[in-house]
């Protein structure tokens, strides 16, 4: 068995969720145990459930080093070669086992019950879905429905992913409850029953739709998206390469996509498709915006990983605005419809109530570089300069901190923000994974992630607009009951969206009266 090249990621990932962490625990953990996905010949046939089967596959590849992927009834070995033909893209190192025999959890898809041989038979999740509604359920089988709406296929492969990282860490998590059965449909994300609206999913029209970001939770938008018959525009904007650090919970990529652009990268997911047009822009949501004639945007999908860049979406006025986030095992949502109305802009929820560190104080306590003056100031010159470290300041540093300069010679001649970036929030050195927390320089798990984006690609899909707020969803805990609810504007302090010059400009910019 053999843990992914991107390993130091996810053991900052996990460091958020599991108390008493340290990367030879996460280690000897994943490494004891063997993850199960097992299918029967009815998910052979079900869109539904191979959109479920993908994205558990995709999610599980990333963290653990052995699954077992097998047929169950009179499935065929062959059927499975795709899942794990994309296993072994996403982790080249991975080991696949052909039998239940070793696993420890497993996820069934299917109809079929599973095996009782195996060493530990209560840790068994059935996943399906019906159209929008997700089912998980831990002793009753649930099946895959006919439909090729991948959203509540998609939600029941995060739940039952989440479940098996619950159950695996279940001691080091404060022994979260695990789910017994979860039934809930995206359409209103409420408990699904008999009576539950369960309409067919339509066509998505993409009126000017522009997705800022392809990280975690843009790769999760567009991994429902790209299961979607969709027509109209979109626009997906971003500033990076693919990092090493981005493998561990981008559900779309494989290793081989390493040093590609983002955006261009994100736009071949597509495929050909008459009367959709996808269009990539490699910047940053200002310069992005800037070249939009008025700044006339309709609907921004901000999957962006910083207060200050969501505030920058709202200040550019658009429309509408859908927002997700991840942060200690939560995956939420935030729905801006109409930036003058009583409920909160996108700001809103983002406006800072303290007295905040400055980047050259975050860098320099992160480093563990000594907090005087002159140590200071020279932070502040590197970065604000852009220079490249030299091996002496390297030295100083892997002093400081009681590294190996080993682990840090690959930054040599790099900007400061560099070795801050990689080896602190990044996590590839991991002495630093205590000063990125501190930091709020947060990693959360694949599942947190997607699933916030299966919350965007579920706005742009239903029907009809939900009146709440927010959404916020705890995956390291039981599915909640009402994960909803409104939120009104924040009056201290200030801000932009109580602003009559802004107010004015939206206004104007689309015919609304003020």
């Amino acid at each position: 068995m053999a843990l992914a090249d991107y390993f130091y990621r996810n053991t900052q990932a996990a460091a958020a969720l599991v108390s008493g962490f340290d990367a030879e625990l996460l280690a000897k953990k994943l490494e004891a145990h063997v993850v199960g996905l097992a299918l029967d010949e009815t998910a052979q046939s079900s869109a539904e459930a191979q959109a479920t089967a993908d994205l558990a596959v995709r999610l599980l590849a990333r963290l653990y080093p052995t699954l077992a992927i097998v047929p169950l009834g009179k499935a065929k070995p062959a059927s499975l070669t795709g899942l794990k033909q994309l296993a072994r893209e996403i982790n080249p190192k991975i080991d696949i086992d052909d039998s239940l025999e070793r696993a420890t959890v497993l996820l069934v898809v299917g109809r079929s019950r599973a095996p009782d041989s195996r060493a530990s038979p209560d840790h068994t999740w059935y996943l399906g879905s019906d159209n929008w509604i997700a089912a998980v359920n831990r002793a009753a089988l649930v099946g895959s429905g006919p439909s090729s709406n991948p959203l509540g296929a998609g939600a029941a492969a995060c739940i039952g992913v989440a479940n098996v990282f619950r159950a695996i860490f279940q001691d080091e998590v404060g022994k979260a409850a695990l789910d017994d059965s979860v039934r809930v449909s995206l359409l209103d994300l409420r408990p699904a029953t008999a009576k539950s609206s369960n309409p067919e999913l339509a066509r998505v029209t993409l009126k000017d739709v522009h997705l800022a970001g392809v990280g975690a939770i843009g790769n999760g938008v567009l991994w429902a998206l790209t299961r979607m018959r969709c027509s109209g525009d979109l626009h997906i904007i971003d500033p990076e390469k693919v990092s090493d650090s981005n493998l561990q919970r981008y559900v779309m990529l494989k290793a081989g996509d390493l040093g590609k652009e983002k955006a261009p990268l994100a736009v071949t997911w597509f495929g050909e498709s008459k009367g959709f047009s996808v269009k990539e822009k490699v910047s940053d949501w200002a310069t992005h915006v800037a070249e939009v004639p008025g700044y006339r945007v309709d609907t921004v999908l901000s999957a962006v990983d910083t207060a200050a860049a969501r505030i920058q979406i709202q200040a550019s006025l658009p429309r509408v605005i859908f927002n997700a986030w991840t942060q200690k095992g939560e995956a939420g949502l935030s729905r801006h419809a109409d930036f003058l109305s009583s409920m909160a802009c996108l700001a809103c929820l983002y406006l800072p109530t303290g007295e905040l560190k400055n980047e050259d104080a975050l860098v320099l306590e992160a480093l563990k570089l000594p907090n005087d003056k002159p140590t200071l100031d020279q932070v502040r010159r590197r970065l604000q300069q852009n220079l490249p470290t030299d091996v002496e300041f390297l030295q100083r540093i892997a002093t400081a901190a009681g590294v190996a300069y080993e682990k840090l010679a690959g930054f040599e001649n790099r900007p400061l923000r560099d070795l801050y970036v990689d080896a602190v929030c990044g996590g590839q050195v991991m002495e630093f994974h205590k000063a990125a927390i501190q930091a709020r320089a947060e990693v959360p798990m694949g599942f947190q992630s997607a699933f916030a984006g299966l919350l965007i690609a579920a706005e742009l899909a239903r029907p009809a607009a939900l009146d709440e707020t927010v959404t916020q969803i705890d995956l390291m805990a039981p599915f909640p009951r009402r994960p909803s609810r409104l939120r009104a504007k924040t009056l201290k302090p200030h801000c932009l969206c109580a602003d009559q010059d802004f107010r004015d400009v939206y206004a104007e910019k689309y015919g609304i009266s003020s």
